[in-house]
């Protein structure tokens, strides 16, 4: 008996078996079945659900391996921007929130209903949302990365693209590799992975774990001390078993867990309130130094007085088995997701102690998802088939636990003071002044009240610890039915019809609290529920008590809504080979992604269906309807045409794509400094070309990839005007720069390369590897709302790697550097919470009608990683 062999399957077989029982049992999933080495010349994608030469497949798509995704260091989604350009992935207020873009079209924000424009799928299993795949990716073979909306395959409907990655299935070769990291800011991480035979060509196993830890780049100032924010903490275990009883059926299982605990994502200020006095100003008396007065973007300083604490938890169990059935191959893709985030936040983003939310009182959200998917494929004379069905069940839940701080009632009257001196001189108080208490301050308010007539005797206050207490329940089914076909016409021509049919019911409901804020309530009670819009002159003193977290319209109301959809979705292309190195396509695409509703505070909808009525003082009758928070499914027309050729004996790779896209009913999340809120803009036109190339040049060991994307994603101009109240714009004056521009992180142009270069040295005992890349981009608007002030210039980033291995590769030490110019930008800009007024247009009719009112809001900016270096030791046995 081999006991070597059978001390490494008892050790395999024990660390899988581990990491399959520990956690919790769900379902099922799918593997590629491409093999892991495949010869420079000849890229295999599965981007049709076939394995394809990429030269052949008529369809956009960046197909990364295995050696450009270590050299370029490519972790989770984020880092592929570096190899994909027409791929952007910024990163806002938390890790809830990252948003993959392709050809300048994503869905941004916080708002857990909203569905990704962007699908992520990994090793066949969709993820729910962006920030469910963020990560650590573990032993990736090959990332796929398809430019277009996706509306056949790949489980659910994406209008805008998809990222598609396999991982190295177990192998019956027994093997171990690891790498070990060590860098600036505290970094540290650590990766092994044990594969091999468990029962000789029947059972192999795999198991990968990994931990990486690295300190805050971001300075963060509570007004007497600094901490650091934007760390990484992170593990993940992921275990496999392949079982292959003959050769007409296998099944792969897959079992992963994953956490994190980080602090998630202090903000620099980009562009100062401009009001005078300014709420910087006002922050800074009731809270010394609690904001910066200038620009801090490029000292990575921000300013909270609590924590952005979160905690992660991502696990998941899928199965996938292939039969050779009948006259074709039938696969079966089981599987069970389930992913949570808590977190804390300082959500006025200053030292001052305003508006937060707590970790501990389970504020956040959470996805549970099961999909089941059935394709049968194979072959009939010419013809290529494949059909299919795949059920989903989704299950959001989301807590909103958002409350007053101990500054918020004295803030608040800072505010007020100047305009109530316009309301009334004689009141007239300078928060500024350094003889004003925050007693003084409070006062203010009491002011107000009885301007308003409310007596002081029932006035109450703005008390520490109010606030919005919301829990919001979506449950999604979805059913589709889908197949595509390639029919070969000849050696040289042939044509692709891809169809789905899509029906979908989503169901909503939501509770709602508030408490704490007594002076709001005071308010309503005279004013009715829409106490802000029946204020007058003061409707804006008003609004500032009775901000949304401080309403209670919707206080104790069982709000449910249901929706469903039913939607054809598919693809038609063509593709010829114009020459033995030439191939040709055209296609016509349609995209769809479902609609769904708002978790968050509405108020109205545009049928006023929250309704309060004025009687008379002291009566306060009202009349509460539930709003309609839901918002219209976004579909996608598509058209391309696209050349991918080869030149010089295969060693230069030119691809070509040319496209338009008109997007409808596209979904957008913006922030208002107060709320997110979802619209739906009638459209969005996407235009452009893309080149992408792989050259192997004359000098041994260099080769160069790279490519430019030119996108042209603009809303169309013809949205309305704020006169017309049944337009976009009349709905929607906030977002009146809109029309014409340029959407949100959507540069115009972006280029990239990256230079691989490879020799032996040491009398070929050993390998050298040089490996560089860079993307630059054109200037960026970074705001939803299309603010001009948050334009973030166009920059370069540009990363490097040094590596020395041994001629077998078994060992490998790298000196690596990310951004290594140390490029200071932002990714995203948002109005700061309470702090000035962000773009609206207001009817002024000494200007004739609707114009911008004054903006005076402060900007925040979530700021990208800084310069990173460090050194890895890899191996691989």
């Amino acid at each position: 008996m081999n006991f070597e062999r059978l001390g490494r399957r008892g050790l395999l077989l024990a660390a899988c078996a581990t990491s399959v029982f520990a956690a919790p049992a769900f379902a099922q999933q799918q593997a590629p079945t491409a093999q892991d080495d495949r010869p420079v010349e000849e890229v295999i994608v599965t981007a049709t659900r076939r394995e394809t030469a990429l030269q052949n497949v008529a369809v956009a798509v960046t197909a990364i391996g295995t050696q450009a995704i270590e050299s370029a260091g490519v972790k989770d989604i984020r880092d592929l921007t570096q190899l994909a350009p027409s791929l952007q992935v910024p990163v806002s207020e938390n890790s809830g929130s990252v948003t993959a873009r392709i050809r300048g079209v994503g869905t941004q924000g916080s708002n857990p209903g909203l569905e990704s424009s962007v699908g992520v799928v990994i090793d066949g299993v969709f993820r729910a949302r962006n920030s469910v795949a963020f990560g650590d990716l573990g032993e990736i073979r090959a990332i796929e990365v398809l430019r277009g909306p996706q509306g056949t395959l790949f489980g659910r409907n994406t209008s805008a693209g998809l990222i598609n990655v396999t991982t190295k299935k177990p192998s019956f070769e027994f093997g171990t590799s690891g790498d070990a990291t060590f860098g600036n800011y505290g970094l540290g991480g650590l990766g092994l992975g044990i594969t091999g035979p468990l029962i000789e060509d029947k059972l192999a196993g795999r198991l990968y774990v990994t931990a990486r830890a690295r300190d805050g780049y971001m300075n963060v100032n509570n007004g007497t001390a600094r901490t650091d924010s934007n760390d990484s903490n992170y593990y993940a275990i992921r275990g496999q078993l392949l079982y292959t009883p003959s050769e007409t059926f296998d099944a792969r299982l897959i079992v992963d867990q994953a956490s994190r605990a980080e602090a998630c994502c202090a903000a620099a200020v980009w562009l100062k309130d401009v009001r005078v006095p300014s709420t910087t100003d006002i922050l800074n008396k009731i809270s010394p130094n609690a904001l910066q007065t200038t620009r801090n973007l490029n000292s990575y300083l921000a300013s909270a007085n609590r924590t952005y604490d979160q905690d992660i938890e991502d696990k998941g169990i899928s199965l996938e088995m292939n039969w050779d059935v009948g006259f074709g191959k039938l696969t079966s893709i089981t599987a069970q997701r389930n992913w949570k985030r808590t977190a804390g936040a300082d959500s006025d983003y200053s030292g001052a102690d305003i508006v937060y939310s707590l970790k501990s009182e389970g504020a956040g959200a959470s996805f549970d998802n099961f999909t089941q998917e059935f394709r049968y494929a194979g072959s009939l004379g010419k013809l290529d088939w494949l059909v299919g069905t795949i059920y989903s069940k989704e299950t959001i839940n989301s807590h909103v636990r958002f409350r007053t701080g101990n500054d918020y009632q004295a803030y608040i009257g800072g505010l007020l003071g100047p305009a109530l001196a316009l309301a009334n001189p004689a009141l007239a108080v300078n928060p500024l002044s350094p003889t004003v208490t925050n007693t003084q301050l409070a006062g203010v308010v009491s002011t107000w009240q009885t301007i308003l007539g409310v007596t002081p005797a029932n006035i109450g206050t703005l008390a520490p610890g109010g606030g919005q207490f919301d829990d919001y329940e979506q449950n999604a089914e979805s059913i589709a039915l889908f197949t595509h076909n390639i029919y070969q016409f000849n050696d040289d021509f042939s044509v692709t019809l891809g169809l789905r049919y899509t029906s979908e019911e989503k169901k909503f409901q939501a509770s709602y609290r508030t408490q704490g804020n007594t002076a709001c309530t005071a308010l309503e009670n005279r004013l009715g529920l829409d106490a802000a819009r029946n204020a007058g002159a003061l409707s804006a003193v008003v609004g500032a008590i009775c901000a949304p977290w401080m309403r209670s319209a919707l206080d104790g109301m069982d709000h449910r809504q249901e929706k469903s959809e039913k939607e054809w979705s598919g693809i038609v292309s063509a593709a010829y080979r114009i020459a033995p190195n030439i191939n040709s396509y055209a296609s016509y695409s349609r995209g769809y992604k479902a609609g769904g509703f708002n978790l968050d505070r509405a108020f109205s909808d545009l049928q006023n269906n929250v309704v309060t009525s004025i009687i008379s003082p002291g009566v306060g009758n009202r009349t509460v309807r539930q709003p309609n928070t839901s918002f219209a499914p976004e579909t996608v027309d598509a058209y391309e045409i696209g050349l991918k050729t080869q030149w010089f004996d295969r060693a230069l790779t030119a691809n070509f794509a040319a496209f338009h896209q008109t997007f409808e009913n596209f979904q957008l999340n913006t922030f208002t400094g107060i709320s997110f809120v979802v619209t739906s803009v009638p459209e969005v036109v996407s235009q452009g070309v893309e080149f992408d190339y792989v050259l192997r040049t004359p000098i041994e060991g260099l080769s160069i990839t790279g490519g430019a994307a030119y996108s042209l994603t603009e809303y169309t101009k013809n949205l309305g005007s704020a006169s017309q109240p049944n337009t976009f714009l009349g709905q929607n004056p906030n977002l009146y720069w809109l029309p014409g521009a340029q959407l949100t992180s959507s540069p115009v142009w972006t280029y990239g390369s990256a230079f691989n270069y490879e020799r032996s040295v040491f009398s070929d005992k050993a390998t050298f590897k040089a490996y560089t890349d860079f993307r630059t981009i054109t200037d960026t608007i970074t705001g939803s709302n299309l603010d001009p002030r948050k334009t973030q210039p166009g920059y370069t980033l540009i990363n490097a790697r040094l590596a020395l291995s041994t001629a077998d590769d078994r060992w490998t030490v790298e000196l690596w550097g990310r951004n290594i110019t140390d490029e200071r930008y932002a990714q995203i800009t948002f109005d700061s919470p309470l702090q000035g007024d962000a773009p609206a247009l207001t009817n002024q009719p000494a200007l004739g009608g609707f114009a911008p009112r004054p903006v005076t809001s402060q900007i925040n900016a979530f700021v990208g990683e800084p310069r990173t270096y460090g050194v890895t030791l890899r191996w691989n046995y």
